[in-house]
């Protein structure tokens, strides 16, 4: 997924082109790459992101996070606190594609 967009409209229609994708897999079957390196964040989209995290959750085995840093490692915690999900890990290089594959 690259969810890495500018505004808060680009995002929720790129969550919601996603959603019914996730949807269709079996649970805990998917694992994800997540770019996010660039993405611009305010309230509207850190609630935006908190609620497509927790409704991806189910179909997740494992999520690997590209480009959180600085501000964005805050947003992570927040995020990671509101939907409590255990099976998300960072990862600022290619190398998370490998660490997937091992899951």
């Amino acid at each position: 997924m690259d969810i890495a967009v500018q505004t808060t409209e680009e995002l929720i229609d790129i969550t919601e082109r996603i959603k019914p994708i996730v949807e269709k897999e079996p649970p805990h079957s998917i694992l994800c790459l997540c770019n996010v390196k660039g993405l611009r964040y305010n309230t509207k989209i850190t609630q935006i992101l908190k609620e497509f995290t927790k409704h991806n959750e189910p179909y997740m085995k494992m999520t690997a996070l590209l480009g959180v840093e600085g501000l964005k490692k805050v947003i992570y915690d927040t995020i990671v606190l509101y939907t409590r999900r255990q099976n998300l890990i960072l990862k600022n290089s290619i190398e998370a594609l490998d660490w997937l594959v091992e899951q």
